[in-house]
C-alpha cells in the first residue's frame, strides 16, 4: 500500500540526524514515493533549499517542524532528558505564516537548555493552516499513556483536538522499542474514544539500517557521551531508517486508516515555496515628498549640484552627468529599487552623523552615479569610467547588492540605529549554520568511539589545512593519509564515522554582516532563531574608550544588543529568495585606523583633513608604494604585493587600482608564458619591456589605462559593446557567462560578437581572436568598481602615511594591540621613517600607543601603550585613570599600589609592568621591584582600607596628595637582573626588544661581516651568504631517516628569516643553535612569497666571528682638521697598549684645489688586536663615525 513519510529529520535537526535533504528526497523517490515531510527540531532551516532539492528529485515536499513544549513534564521515560514535543505540518500560506510565528516565539521567549520551546497556549492563536501530529512517545499524550496516566492523556488529546479539529492526528510507530505494543494499543483506544484519526509515521533519523551507529555517534557528540554508554545503546535500535511503503505495510495493517491517512494528510498540505519578488520596506519620507522615487531624484540632483559644480574643469561635461543620472534613475524606478537606495543612503549618513567613517564603496555599487550623489559611495564613477550596468542590469531582475564598510564600532552603532528606526520586530541578523569540517569530524568521531588521542591527532593532522578540503579530497590527495586510514580496523571505523559526520550542521551562529530589514513583523515572513554568538563592539582607540568605565580591557558590549541575538532561519544563500531585503554591514578596521589618524591630526595640528579632496597625484604618496613601505596600507601589505609594487613603480592612481584587481589567485596563476603571469605582463607593459598591443584602434581607449592588458570585467563589457555592438546589459550577461565558464551560452554570444564586429568592418579572424582573449582574461578579470573603491582607500592610507607618518603608524599599532608579530613589524617600519619607539612608562604611557614630543619639540616618537603589555589588560586603564585623577606622576612602586584599584591591578599585572620596563624611569632595578611586589600590594590594600574608613591622613586618589618619603616602606634588596634576562622578558611581554636589541653589542660585526640583511627581497641562488642575528625560535624535527634536524627563525636589525638545518649540518653545529643566542649563519637563501628562507651550511659563534673574519681596522682622518691631527698621539698610545695581529688602515681626506681627495695610508708596522675595548678607545679619540672594522 502507498505511504508518505510525515515525520523525518535531516541534518538541520542539529546533530540529531546525518541525512542531507537531497539524499532523503532521492531515497524517497527511489521507493516510488511522491511526497515527504521534513520535520526538523524547532526549525525549518534553509527551507528554500529543501524545496529546491525536493523539486530536483521529483518529490513534493511537506514542510513542518517538531516543536518542543515549554510545559514541564513529569512522565519522562527517556534516559536522555528531553522536553515533550509536537509535530506541525504546513498546509497553506496561512499555515506557513503561523509556523514562522510559533518558531520565532519559541526562539525569542522559550529558549531553554539550548533549544527553543513554545507554550501550548500559543497554538490556540496560531493553528490555522497547520496539521498537528502527537509525536508518539515523545509527545505529552504518549508520555502520559506510558506512565499509566490515561486521564491526563485524554485531557491533552482533547485539548489539541479542540484547537486543530480534524487536523489533529495521533501517531502510531513501530521501532522495535519495548513499549511499542502497549503504546500503540492504548493510542488506538484513545483515538476511538475521542474520535481522533490515527496516522502511521516512522520518525526517520537516518537513511539506511546500517547508519544507526553513525546516528548514535552524532547524538553522543550532542550529549557529550561516549558511544559505549548505556544511554546511547538504549536510545535507538536500528529501526529509525527510511522505510519503504512495503515495509510500512508489513508493520501496519491500515485497519484504522493509519497508512491511508498519511496520503490524505499529504493531499491536505498544498503549500509550496516559490521565489518571491523583493518586497522593500517603506522609507519614511520627509514632508513635501509623495513617493520614494521623487525623494531619491531630489537627493540625486542636489548631490549633482554640489559634486559636479566644476566638472567641466575635470573633463566631465554637464551633458554626460545629466544623461548618466537620467539613465540610472530610469532603471531604478523601473525595477522598483528607490526605497533600497534611500535606506542605504540613510544608514551611511547615520554613521557619519555618529562620528564613524564609511568606506568609499564596495563591490559594483561604486559604478552608480546615483549611489555617489546620495552619499552611498565616495568615488566618482565618471572620473574612473565605471559602469552602472555591472551593478544593476535591467535584463536581470535581481536585488541590488550594496555592502557597506563601517568601522567595527560604527557597524554596531548603525545596527542599533537601524533597530531604532525600523523597529525590533522588523530587523534581524542573518544566520550562519556551522558544519563539521574534515578535521573536526575526525576528532568528534574519535572522542565518541574512544580511539586513543594520539591516533586521532595523527589522522587529523594528515588532512591538508586548506579551504574547502573534505575527507574525500584529502584521501585522494595524500597517499600518507590514505595508507594510515587503512592501517587498522580501528582507524578504518574512525574514518567511516568521520565521513558520516562531515559536512553536517553542527551549530548556529550569525553571518558577519548580513542584516535583514522588513516592512512588517519579520516573524510573519521568515522564522527566527537565536545565535550562540552575541555581537559586541570592540573599542580599540582612545576616543572610543571610556576610561572611567569599570571592568578589564577595552571590550564593551553594545548597549543596544539584547543578550539573545535573533537571526533568520534562512542563511545568506537563501534569505533573498524569500523576498527580503538583505544589507551587509561589514566592519573594516582600516576605517577605524583612518578615523583615529584624523583625530590625532586634529588634536596635534588643528587640521581637518577631507580625504575626498586630497590630490590624487601626490608624489610623496606614490613614493610610499614605489618603495614598498606597505605596513598599514589597505590590502597592499603582503610581501608579494610589496614586491610587485616595487617592480611596478606606480605613478598614477590607475596603477594602484589595477594592482588591487590583479593581485588575486586568478591573475597570479594565469600563465602568459613559462616565466610570466598576468601581473608580470602588466608590469612589463608599463615599463616598455613589452610593446603595448590594443589589437584594434577602436579598443585603445578601453585598454589604454591598463597598457593593453584586459584587467577588469568592465573592459570585457566595453569591448563587447564597442566592437561587438552589444548593449551594456547584454555585455554584462556575456561577462557573467564567461566568468562561470558556460560553454553553450558563450558559443551563442561568440557568434553574435563576431557578427557585430564584422558589421563594423572588423575581420572575422581578429574578432574571433579578441573574443577568445576576452574569454581567457574573464577567467580572472576583476570588478573594476570594487577595485577602484578599494584602490582609492589604499591611496588614502598611503597619503596619511606619507604626510602624517607618526600619527598613522600609531593608529595602526593601536589597531594591532595584542598581535606581537604585527607590532614588531610596524615598529620596525616606523624606524625606517626615522621614528623611534619609546618603552612603556607608568607616568608617560597612555593605555594605547601614543605620539610623544621631545622636550625641545623638534622631534617625536611613539610611546608604547600599557595595554600592549601582555597580561596587563584592564590594569593599563587603571593606571591611566588614576594618573588623570591625581594629576601628578607616580613616585615609586608603593605610590602606584596605593593609588590604583588593586582588584584590577593584580600581582601578575604589576609584575608584567615591571618586567616590560614601565618603572625604569623611576627605578631601573627590575629584580628589586619584583621582590617588593607583594609588600607593595599589602601597602596599597592598607592605604585603600584606611582611606575608605577615613582613618588616614595621607591622601585620597581624588585629592592627589603625596606621601612623605619616610611613610613608604623600605625596599627589600635583590641581585640585579642580567641584561639578557631583561631582554627576554621584554620580548615575551611586548613582542619586541625595548631597552636595546640583543644584537646591539655586536652591531660593528654585523655591519662589517654580514653579506645579507634579513629584509632582502632579491638574492642570488646557490650563493653562500653570511648572516648575523639572534636566534628567535628553534623547532627540532626528525627527518625520514630518523635523524635530528632543525627549523628555526633568526632576526637582525632589519627583519627576520626562517632557516633550515639538515641532519648533516645539525650533527656538527646543532649544539650552538639555541633561542636568544647571537650567531653567524653561513647559508644559501631563497625568497619565497616575499619571505627570506635560509639553508644553513655552517654556524659560527659570535665571539669567534671577529677574530676569524676581520681583515683590518679603518680610521678616518681629516688632514685639514688640526684638532684631529693632534689626536693621533692618543691613537698611537692605543696601538701600543693593544698590540695584535690586525692591520690598521687610515683613510685621509685632504683638500686638493676645489676637491677633496681620499688617500689611503697603510700602517703596516702597527698591527693591533681587534677587540671591543680597542675599538671603544679609538672611538673616544676619533669619534664613532671615524672608526670601523672591515672583513
Amino acid at each position: 500500500m502507498d505511504f508518505v513519510h510525515l515525520h523525518a529529520h535531516t541534518h538541520y535537526s542539529m546533530q540529531s540526524s546525518p541525512i542531507f535533504p537531497g539524499e532523503l528526497f532521492s531515497a524517497a523517490a527511489g521507493f516510488g514515493m511522491k511526497s515527504v515531510a521534513v520535520t526538523d527540531y524547532c526549525a525549518i532551516f534553509n527551507m528554500p533549499e529543501l524545496f529546491y532539492e525536493a523539486k530536483n528529485a521529483g518529490i513534493k515536499l511537506i514542510i513542518g517542524s517538531e516543536l518542543l513544549l515549554l510545559e514541564s513534564d513529569t512522565h519522562q521515560h527517556s534516559r536522555i532528558p528531553t522536553s515533550p514535543s509536537l509535530v506541525l505540518l504546513v498546509q497553506n500560506d496561512t499555515g506557513y505564516r503561523n509556523l514562522c510565528i510559533l518558531l520565532s516565539r519559541a526562539a525569542k521567549d522559550g529558549f531553554v537548555n539550548g533549544m527553543p520551546h513554545i507554550e501550548s497556549r500559543l497554538l490556540e492563536h496560531y493553528h490555522d493552516g497547520l496539521v498537528c501530529l502527537s509525536a508518539y512517545s515523545s509527545g505529552r499524550i504518549g508520555r502520559a499513556l506510558l506512565a499509566g496516566a490515561i486521564d491526563e492523556a485524554e485531557t491533552f488529546a482533547a485539548y489539541y483536538q479542540e484547537i486543530f479539529g480534524d487536523n489533529f492526528y495521533l501517531e502510531l510507530q513501530q521501532h522495535q522499542a519495548p513499549f511499542d505494543e502497549k503504546l500503540n494499543r492504548e493510542t488506538i483506544a484513545l483515538a476511538e474514544k475521542l474520535s481522533i484519526e490515527l496516522v502511521a509515521t516512522n520518525n526517520v533519523h537516518y537513511l539506511e539500517r546500517k547508519d544507526a551507529g553513525c546516528y548514535r555517534a552524532m547524538v553522543a557528540n550532542r550529549t557529550k557521551e561516549k558511544l559505549s554508554s548505556q544511554n546511547l545503546q538504549a536510545l535507538a535500535g536500528s529501526d529509525h531508517y527510511l522505510k519503504s511503503s512495503d515495509e510500512m505495510s508489513r508493520l501496519f495493517s491500515d485497519e484504522h486508516r493509519e497508512l491511508s491517512n498519511s496520503l490524505l494528510i499529504a493531499e491536505k498540505c498544498t503549500y509550496t515555496f516559490c521565489q518571491k519578488e523583493p518586497v522593500l520596506p517603506h522609507f519614511p519620507l520627509p514632508e513635501g515628498f509623495q513617493d520614494e522615487f521623487t525623494y531619491l531624484s531630489h537627493l540625486t540632483w542636489e548631490g549633482a549640484k554640489e559634486k559636479y559644480a566644476d566638472s567641466e574643469a575635470e573633463g566631465i561635461s554637464k551633458e554626460e552627468v545629466k544623461s548618466r543620472i537620467e539613465l540610472e534613475l530610469g532603471v531604478i524606478e523601473k525595477m522598483g529599487f528607490s526605497s533600497y537606495f534611500l535606506i542605504v543612503s540613510d544608514l551611511i549618513a547615520a554613521s557619519r552623523t555618529l562620528g564613524y567613517s564609511v568606506g568609499p564603496g564596495r563591490g559594483s555599487a561604486a559604478g552608480s552615479i546615483v549611489a555617489y550623489l546620495t552619499g552611498i559611495t565616495r568615488i566618482d564613477p565618471l572620473r574612473y569610467k565605471l559602469l552602472f550596468e555591472r551593478f544593476l542590469n535591467p535584463e536581470r531582475s535581481s536585488m541590488p547588492d550594496i555592502d557597506i564598510d563601517f568601522t567595527p564600532v560604527g557597524k554596531q552603532k548603525v545596527l542599533e540605529y537601524t533597530v531604532e528606526k525600523y523597529g525590533t520586530e522588523s530587523v534581524a541578523k542573518v544566520i550562519a549554520i556551522g558544519t563539521l569540517g574534515a578535521k573536526a569530524a575526525i576528532r568528534d568521531a574519535g572522542r565518541v568511539l574512544e580511539v586513543p588521542l594520539p591516533l586521532v591527532d595523527k589522522l587529523a593532522k594528515l588532512v591538508p589545512t586548506k579551504p574547502g578540503i573534505t575527507l574525500e579530497k584529502a584521501l585522494h590527495e595524500s597517499n600518507e593519509l590514505k595508507q594510515f586510514s587503512e592501517s587498522s580496523p580501528e582507524i578504518r571505523e574512525l574514518v567511516r564515522y568521520a565521513r558520516a559526520l562531515e559536512g553536517r550542521a553542527r551549530n548556529v551562529s550569525m553571518h558577519a554582516g548580513a542584516v535583514v530589514i522588513t516592512s512588517g513583523p519579520l516573524e510573519e515572513q521568515v522564522p527566527l532563531y537565536v545565535s550562540n554568538k552575541i555581537e559586541t563592539e570592540v573599542r580599540k582607540f582612545a576616543d572610543e574608550i571610556d576610561l572611567d568605565e569599570p571592568g578589564p580591557g577595552s571590550m564593551k558590549g553594545s548597549d543596544g544588543v539584547d543578550e539573545k541575538q535573533l537571526v533568520t532561519q534562512f542563511d545568506k544563500n537563501w534569505i533573498e529568495t524569500a523576498g527580503l531585503l538583505k544589507i551587509d554591514y561589514l566592519g573594516l578596521e582600516t576605517l577605524a585606523v583612518i578615523d583615529e589618524t584624523l583625530r590625532m591630526i586634529k588634536r596635534r595640528y588643528d587640521l581637518d583633513i577631507e580625504l575626498e579632496k586630497v590630490p590624487m597625484n601626490d608624489r610623496k604618496t606614490f613614493k610610499i608604494f614605489q618603495e614598498g613601505k606597505m605596513a598599514g596600507i589597505f590590502q597592499f601589505e603582503s610581501s608579494g604585493m610589496q614586491s610587485y609594487m616595487t617592480r611596478l613603480q606606480p605613478t598614477q592612481i590607475g596603477d594602484i587600482i589595477a594592482m588591487s584587481a590583479l593581485y588575486r589567485p586568478g591573475a597570479l596563476n594565469a600563465r602568459i608564458d613559462e616565466k610570466r603571469n598576468a601581473v608580470d605582463l602588466f608590469v612589463d607593459r608599463k615599463h616598455g619591456r613589452e610593446a603595448i598591443d590594443y589589437m584594434h584602434p577602436m579598443l585603445e581607449e578601453i585598454l589604454k589605462e591598463t597598457y593593453g592588458v584586459i584587467v577588469y570585467q568592465e573592459q570585457v563589457m566595453q569591448i563587447s559593446q564597442v566592437m561587438g555592438g552589444f548593449s551594456l546589459a547584454k555585455a554584462d550577461n556575456l561577462r557573467k557567462a564567461m566568468g562561470k565558464k558556460m560553454p553553450e551560452i558563450m558559443e551563442k554570444y561568440k557568434a553574435d560578437f563576431v557578427q557585430g564586429a564584422i558589421a563594423q568592418g572588423v575581420h572575422d579572424t581578429l574578432a574571433t581572436r579578441v573574443f577568445e582573449l576576452m574569454a581567457e582574461f574573464a577567467g580572472y578579470g576583476f570588478n573594476k568598481s570594487h577595485s577602484a573603491a578599494y584602490g582609492v582607500l589604499a591611496y588614502w592610507t598611503g597619503y596619511l602615511k606619507a604626510h602624517y607618518t607618526i600619527e598613522f603608524m600609531t593608529a595602526v599599532l593601536n589597531s594591532e594591540i595584542g598581535d606581537t608579530e604585527r607590532m614588531k613589524h610596524l615598529t620596525d617600519e616606523a624606524k625606517s621613517f626615522g621614528i623611534s619607539t619609546l618603552p612603556p612608562s607608568i607616568n608617560k604611557s597612555d593605555a594605547l600607543f601614543s605620539v610623544e614630543d621631545s622636550d625641545d619639540g623638534r622631534s617625536c616618537s611613539i610611546r608604547v601603550g600599557l595595554s600592549a603589555i601582555k597580561q596587563v589588560g584592564g590594569a593599563a586603564r587603571a593606571v591611566v585613570t588614576s594618573k588623570l585623577r591625581r594629576k601628578r606622576d607616580f613616585q615609586n612602586l608603593f605610590d602606584l599600589a596605593a593609588s590604583v584599584d588593586l582588584r584590577v591591578m593584580n600581582r601578575k599585572a604589576l609584575e608584567c609592568l615591571i618586567l616590560a620596563g614601565a618603572f625604569d624611569e623611576i627605578d631601573q632595578h627590575r629584580a628589586r621591584l619584583i621582590a617588593n611586589v607583594d609588600k607593595a600590594i599589602k601597602f596599597g590594600q592598607m592605604q585603600n582600607r584606611s582611606v575608605t574608613l577615613g582613618q588616614c591622613g595621607f591622601f585620597t586618589a581624588e585629592e592627589g596628595a603625596l606621601l612623605e618619603e619616610e611613610h613608604y616602606p623600605d625596599m627589600d634588596q635583590a641581585e640585579p637582573m642580567a641584561e639578557a634576562e631583561k631582554l627576554l622578558h621584554e620580548k615575551k611581554l611586548v613582542g619586541f626588544y625595548l631597552s636595546h636589541h640583543p644584537l646591539s653589542p655586536y652591531r660593528r660585526d654585523w655591519q662589517a661581516f654580514t653579506t645579507l640583511q634579513l629584509n632582502a627581497k632579491e638574492i642570488i641562488a646557490a650563493k653562500q651568504y653570511k648572516v648575523i642575528g639572534v636566534i628567535v625560535s628553534v623547532k627540532p624535527y626528525q627527518d625520514r631517516k630518523g635523524k635530528q634536524m632543525l627549523f628555526g627563525t633568526i632576526e637582525d636589525f632589519t627583519g627576520k628569516a626562517d632557516f633550515t638545518v639538515f641532519a648533516s649540518v645539525f650533527e656538527q653545529y646543532g649544539h650552538l643553535i639555541k633561542p636568544e643566542e647571537v650567531l653567524m649563519l653561513i647559508a644559501e637563501g631563497e625568497v619565497s612569497g616575499g619571505m627570506l628562507k635560509l639553508l644553513v651550511r655552517e654556524v659560527v659563534p659570535i665571539k669567534k666571528v671577529r677574530n676569524s673574519l676581520v681583515k683590518k681596522i679603518v680610521l678616518k682622518i681629516d688632514a685639514d682638521d688640526l684638532f684631529q691631527l693632534e689626536r693621533l698621539a692618543g691613537v698611537k698610545k692605543v696601538f701600543e697598549a693593544h698590540k695584535g695581529g690586525t692591520p690598521v688602515e687610515f683613510e685621509v681626506n685632504a683638500q686638493s684645489g676645489d676637491n677633496i681627495e681620499m688617500i689611503t695610508v697603510f700602517a703596516r708596522n702597527t698591527p693591533v688586536e681587534a677587540s671591543e675595548s680597542t675599538i671603544e678607545e679609538l672611538e673616544k679619540i676619533l669619534g664613532p663615525d671615524n672608526v670601523r672594522i672591515s672583513g
